[in-house]
């Protein structure tokens, strides 16, 4: 009989923890249900605002790609090479007007110091000597 009370007594006990382990099973399993509930709901949140994102890129390279092409199209129709071959030819008759205008430049300075000043000096003086008496044979001082 003993053995039967004992027997009983353990089939209680494991009758109770098996209880016991039921309702930790419950809970865990209530308690995970509600993590999945919350990261389903972060995932709809996050793919929502993704979408959202991702239209807005969207238009932002539709509209790059329409400026791309107008940028392509306008510099077709400049034609940058001729229009910079142009300022390049340009900057070169530039340069030679400018060398002949300093070569003449230089030819002028090269008469000027050519010139001796003391000689004109003298030349002047002879003139004022010769015509101070005619002017002065006329009426003028």
């Amino acid at each position: 009989m003993s053995q039967n009370i004992n027997g009983q007594n353990l089939m209680a006990e494991q009758t109770e923890l098996l209880r016991k382990q039921a309702r930790l099973i419950k809970i865990q399993t209530a308690i995970f249900s509600a993590f999945m509930f919350i990261i389903a709901v972060v995932l709809l949140i996050l793919c929502t605002k993704l979408n959202g994102i991702i239209s807005e890129a969207n238009s932002a390279i539709s509209q790059i790609s329409g400026l791309t092409e107008q940028l392509s199209a306008v510099l077709e129709e400049s034609n940058l090479t001729e229009l910079l071959t142009n300022a390049n030819n340009l900057i070169e008759e530039g340069g030679k007007s400018l060398t002949e205008a300093l070569s003449g430049v230089d030819e002028a300075l090269k008469k000027i110091d050519s010139i001796n000043i003391d000689d004109l000096n003298e030349a002047i003086t002879d003139l004022k000597n010769v015509v101070g008496p005619l002017a002065k044979l006329f009426g003028k001082k």
